[in-house]
This record gives structure tokens, C-alpha cells and sequence, in this order.
């Protein structure tokens, strides 16, 4: 299996769907006496309304899909300068040009016809006799005639497909009523839930299951924006040494994708027509897929306002939840601890979109994608439900382990998790937070409380880090804790309160200097070198801090104190500081 190459079908193939060619314009009556002159090969272009050329400097007004008529007039005395409008006709996408000949022109320059050969733009003669008006309103007929065609057959199509999904019917039905249509093979990717159904020829059925396979996998690393416009992508597969054409058609509603109807056209027999058909139909198609989505939603609004009761930190709101415990699943000879699982608030995918409410939402289903992922394949005793941009999970423990055991056994689980996120193509967009197990349900709110003591250390770093136990918060336990936040406050304002105010006054950068003071080890030197700042300067600032915040580094009392507070910025609001 290989992909050799990959082409869009939107833009001109969606004027080849809703309009007529070329070639079928001079098969019509009016043009019985007309002929090609040049431009062959593009006889397949589209055409999807008709203008007729009396000015020299119509280009400003042509739109793609035009036929133009003309007696070329008004280029009678340069018509060279067909030549330059040529080029320009083709970029825009006209679907050719019809010339009355003898009537002020003889012939076509050499030149001229080279070009219009070489692009593929058609110039058909017409002659004297031939009434504009006939052939304005004989192409415009065709046009619409095929047009009413083909909405009849989308109509025909959406109302068989509504059928099939008012009486309930799956994925397979939707995809064996498309495999009739188009007599190929045929297969539905829901990437959501990571699901796949297959119709083809039993002969063909086992070649197709690893290369749709293949598909689910490469699609998950995309996070699309719209798609309205995207069109169908065409590619090539090499399916027992015979290539193939494939076609991707998105399956979306909301500008949110939801999977592909993917199509091989085997025969090369399926028309245009048909394709746009069932390109139509996607958002009705993705109805199926948003109604899994509401049903595992409306499932999830009972599980997390279950989790919220039983991690809450009001006693009546835990004894509500108590009585659900069984009907949850909740194994009660079990100890249980607790993740939260948090999309990164600055990813790239949302920082670059200026109205990322898209997103965010697309975000968010991807997490649910790998939620879900990670419930299908753990075997051990878990409770789950996503919220917004989190996910909670209630890990099932042997009351036995030790502390350590238990806090490999929730590393283990969280690995397993960013590794369902990486083949999602949602690797670096997790934090992951650990709380402690604890026996007895009164106590799981503290785990809770520590899962998101955990991100918030997390969000603080550098983001490099996505999974942290509160075992490892190290002084962070304690200052953290939200008991203590307004001591904190009080003692940050003993120890560094004037470092602050001569910062605000002066832009002094005393505090941002304590802080490096710090974390290169009270070393000078490689303060000077990780703020590309003059030896000199960091000298000069400590003796700043010194005399401003009356600080005596060299005692020991003293520089534990400073320290403390230099952590305690990590958890507070600077602007809290007077």
C-alpha cells in the first residue's frame, strides 16, 4: 500500500458538478455549425454561467465558470491582444471563449493559437448566422436542466439516508447504501470514537481493514479548522500491484470533522455527480456521529455531577453521593486516588487561531476521543468523566500497596494516558495531576485537592513537565494549600514588600534577579550569564536588595526566609502585594 499522490477536488470540480463542460456546449443544436479552433484538452472545463465580451477590459468582471460570446469587436484592430487576455482567462478559470469569425476578424494569430493550445482554453468559431441570443439561453437550459438533475438525485439520496437514520440505522447501513450507489468499495471513519466500517467485496475486504486502519491513524495528528471548503482529496493506493484511486470525502457539521466516507474508485466509473451527492450529504452523515456524542455526553453529565458530589468538600454533597455509589460502580473494598487529566491553555493550535472557539471545542472532543481510548483498554477498577477542558478519573487500588506502589501504579496509568495522546496526535497538550489514595470516601475530596494542587504546579513551569504526583511538589504541599494562602500574603509583604514597590516605581528587575539568585545557587556568575546581564549590574542589584529590603543573605535565618517568599510568588498574585 502507497500513497503516490494526493489532489483536491473542491474549487473547479465543484463548477464541474454543478454546471456542464465544454464539451457537452457544442453538442447542443445552436452549435451544430460551429468548431473547435484551439484548446482541445480543455473541452472538459466547466462552465456554470454565460457573458458576452464587447469591451476590451472585461477582465476585472470575469468570474469563474464564465463562457464568453463575442464578436471580438472591440479588439478587431489588435487581435494579438487576445493573447495577453488568454492567461488571465484561464488563471480565473473561464470555461472558453466563442468568436464569430469573417465578421471583424479572418483569423486567429499563430501565436495566439499556440497559447490557447498550450493552455487548454478553448476558442470555438461560430458562425455568422448564429443567433447570441440562441446561444445564451441554450447553454444557460442546459445548465440549469443539469442542475434540477442533480438536486433531484440529492434529494432522492438525503431522503434514502434519513430513512435509514430515523429507523436507527448504523453505520454499516450508511455505507452499504453508498456502496450500491457507486458499485466500489466503500468504508466510514468516525474518528471520535475511533470506529470503522468496511463494504466491498469480500475479495478486497482484508486489503482495505490495515489500510483504513492506516487512515484513522494519520487523520488523528490533524486538528482542521473548516472545512466547508475543503473539497474531496484525491489520492492513489496500490492495492496488489494495481493502482487505485482514493477518494476522502469529509464527513463535518459545525466546521467540526467528524470522520470520512472513503470511496476507491476501482472502475474509474463513479460520476462526478455522484460524488457531490454524497459530498452533500456529509453533515447529514455527521448527525450520526453527534448523535453518539450526545448520548455519551448526556451519560457523562450523570457521571461528573456523581464525581463533583463525592470530591466535594461539602459533607452533604458527599452523602448524595453515597447513595450512587454502587449504581457508578464504585468498589467499595477498594482504596481510590485521583488524576485530572487538563488541556494546556496555551497550545499552539489555540494561541494562532484569533477566534478559537472552534478549537477549543475540537480540543475538547479530542479528549474525549482519548478518554475513551484509555476506558476500552484499562482493566482495572476506574470511574471517569470529562469536564470542559479536563477529564477526572477515580483510580481503583489495592488498599494494600504502599504509598510507592500506589504512586507507580498511578504513574503507570498516566503514561499509558499520554501515550493514548500522542497517537491522537495530542502529544505535549496534557497535564496530568496525581492526588494520594485514601481508604475511606470521606477522604477522596483530599485527593481531589492534590490532583489540582499538582496542574497548578505544572501550569507555573516551564510546560515541559505534564505529569506530577503531589508527592513530588516537594514545599509546594505546603504552600499551596489554600488555609495558608493569606499568610502567605502577610509574610511575602514582610520579607519582600519594599523589593516590590521599588520595582513598580523604578523597573528595577531586583525581584526577577532574586528569583535567578536562587535557582543558579546563589552563584553571581551564572546569574549574570542566564539574564545576559553585565557581572557588574547583578552585583550592583544585590546590593540594591540589600539595602532596600534591609536583607542580610549571609544569614542563614534570613536567606531561608527571602527564599521562602521567592516560592511563595509561584502561588500568589503579585498584584495582591501593596
Amino acid at each position: 500500500m502507497s500513497n503516490i499522490h494526493s489532489e483536491g477536488l473542491g474549487g473547479m470540480a465543484m463548477q464541474n458538478k454543478i454546471g456542464v463542460r465544454v464539451s457537452e456546449i457544442i453538442e447542443l443544436d445552436v452549435f451544430s455549425g460551429c468548431h473547435v479552433i484551439s484548446g482541445h484538452e480543455g473541452l472538459n472545463r466547466a462552465v456554470t454561467k454565460v457573458n458576452v465580451m464587447e469591451v476590451p477590459d472585461i477582465m476585472p468582471w470575469l468570474q469563474e465558470g464564465e463562457f464568453l460570446i463575442t464578436t471580438a469587436y472591440s479588439i478587431k484592430d489588435n487581435i494579438a491582444k487576445l493573447g495577453e487576455m488568454i492567461p488571465v482567462m484561464h488563471e480565473i478559470g473561464v470555461g472558453g471563449i466563442a468568436i464569430k469569425m469573417k465578421r471583424y476578424i479572418e483569423e486567429l494569430p499563430d501565436s495566439v493559437i499556440e497559447l490557447s493550445n498550450a493552455l487548454g482554453f478553448p476558442i470555438i468559431s461560430v458562425p455568422l448566422d448564429v443567433s447570441f441570443g440562441d446561444m445564451i439561453t441554450s447553454i444557460l437550459t442546459s445548465i440549469v436542466n443539469n442542475q434540477t438533475d442533480l438536486l433531484i438525485k440529492i434529494d432522492r439520496f438525503n431522503n434514502h439516508l434519513k430513512e435509514i437514520m430515523l429507523r436507527g440505522g448504523d453505520l454499516k447501513e450508511i455505507a452499504e447504501m453508498i456502496h450500491t450507489t457507486v458499485e466500489a468499495p466503500v468504508a466510514i471513519t468516525e474518528e471520535l470514537f475511533n470506529e470503522y466500517v468496511i463494504c466491498s467485496d469480500d475479495s478486497m475486504k482484508d486489503a482495505l481493514v490495515p489500510l483504513v486502519e492506516a487512515i484513522q491513524l494519520k487523520q488523528k495528528g490533524k486538528l482542521r479548522r473548516v472545512y466547508k471548503n475543503q473539497g474531496i482529496e484525491e489520492l492513489v493506493d496500490d492495492l496488489g500491484g494495481q493502482e487505485i484511486k482514493r477518494l476522502m470525502i469529509p464527513i463535518y457539521s459545525d466546521d467540526v470533522i467528524y470522520g470520512h466516507v472513503i470511496i476507491w474508485n476501482i472502475d474509474k466509473k463513479i460520476a462526478e455527480k455522484t460524488l457531490f451527492m454524497i459530498e452533500a450529504a456529509a453533515s447529514l452523515i455527521a448527525l450520526h456521529a453527534t448523535k453518539k456524542l450526545s448520548i455519551y455526553e448526556n451519560e457523562n453529565k450523570h457521571k461528573i455531577d456523581f464525581i463533583e458530589e463525592l470530591l466535594s468538600d461539602q459533607e452533604n454533597q458527599r452523602s448524595r453521593a453515597a447513595e450512587k455509589l454502587n449504581y457508578f460502580g464504585f468498589n467499595k473494598s477498594k482504596s481510590y486516588g485521583v488524576l485530572i487529566a487538563k488541556i494546556k491553555e496555551s497550545t499552539y493550535d489555540a494561541r494562532m487561531t484569533p477566534n478559537n472557539a472552534q478549537i477549543i471545542k475540537q480540543q475538547s472532543a479530542k479528549l474525549v476521543s482519548i478518554v475513551e481510548k484509555m476506558h476500552r483498554f484499562y482493566r482495572g477498577d476506574l470511574i471517569y468523566g470529562n469536564k470542559s477542558d479536563r477529564a477526572i478519573f477515580l483510580l481503583g487500588l489495592d488498599p494494600y500497596l504502599t504509598p510507592a506502589q500506589v504512586k507507580l501504579e498511578m504513574a503507570k496509568f498516566t503514561t499509558e494516558l499520554l501515550n493514548y495522546a500522542k497517537l491522537d496526535g495530542f502529544e505535549g497538550k496534557l497535564f496530568v495531576g496525581m492526588g494520594r489514595s485514601y481508604n475511606e470516601v470521606a477522604m477522596l475530596y483530599k485527593s481531589r485537592q492534590e490532583a489540582e494542587r499538582s496542574i497548578q504546579k505544572l501550569e507555573m513551569g516551564t510546560q515541559t513537565q505534564s505529569q506530577l504526583h503531589f508527592d513530588d511538589l516537594g514545599i509546594y504541599r505546603i504552600l499551596s494549600n489554600e488555609v495558608v494562602q493569606p499568610e502567605l500574603v502577610q509574610f511575602f509583604n514582610e520579607v519582600l514588600g519594599d523589593i516590590v514597590k521599588y520595582d513598580r516605581e523604578k523597573d528595577a528587575e531586583l525581584l526577577n534577579t532574586l528569583k535567578m539568585y536562587y535557582k543558579c545557587g546563589c552563584n553571581l556568575k551564572k546569574v549574570s550569564e542566564e539574564m545576559y546581564t553585565h557581572y557588574n549590574t547583578v552585583i550592583y542589584r544585590m546590593q540594591r536588595i540589600k539595602e532596600i529590603g534591609k536583607i542580610d543573605l549571609s544569614d542563614q535565618n534570613v536567606s531561608l526566609n527571602v527564599h521562602i517568599a521567592v516560592k511563595i510568588l509561584d502561588v500568589i498574585n503579585l498584584d495582591t502585594i501593596k
